[in-house]
């Protein structure tokens, strides 16, 4: 016991957000975002972390970065700029086929589920 709590004292604050997250993400009935396969339909859950908008082919895309204390991945909405409960710190599961993009775990136009 004593050990344990030790450990907890060592933590940085990065790793104890990364469990509680774990914690949280461990319900949904998702992959841990570091073990998802690519190119196979995909379910993912974690915690919008940050919202970006970037010309994709001409027009604008919603990049939503999702982290679930294993890893992040990014949803990418094509031709929007905006998604009405789609906000930094909400959860959300994603279900979608991911890739690998510039050393990323990506998802275009996943179906997605807001959560309290």
């Amino acid at each position: 016991m004593l050990s344990k709590l030790r450990t907890k004292l060592n933590q940085t604050v990065e790793q104890i957000d990364d469990e509680r997250l774990q914690d949280r993400c461990k319900a949904l009935g998702s992959v841990d975002i570091t073990d998802a396969p690519l190119r196979v339909p995909v379910r993912l859950g974690g915690e919008i972390q940050g919202l970006q908008v970037v010309p994709r082919a001409g027009s604008p895309s919603l990049e939503v970065t999702i982290a679930d204390g294993t890893g992040r991945a990014v949803a990418v909405f094509t031709g929007r700029k905006r998604l009405p409960g789609i906000d930094p710190g909400r959860r959300v599961v994603i279900e979608g086929v991911g890739r690998m993009e510039r050393g990323r775990m990506l998802l275009v136009n996943p179906a997605y589920t807001l959560l309290a």
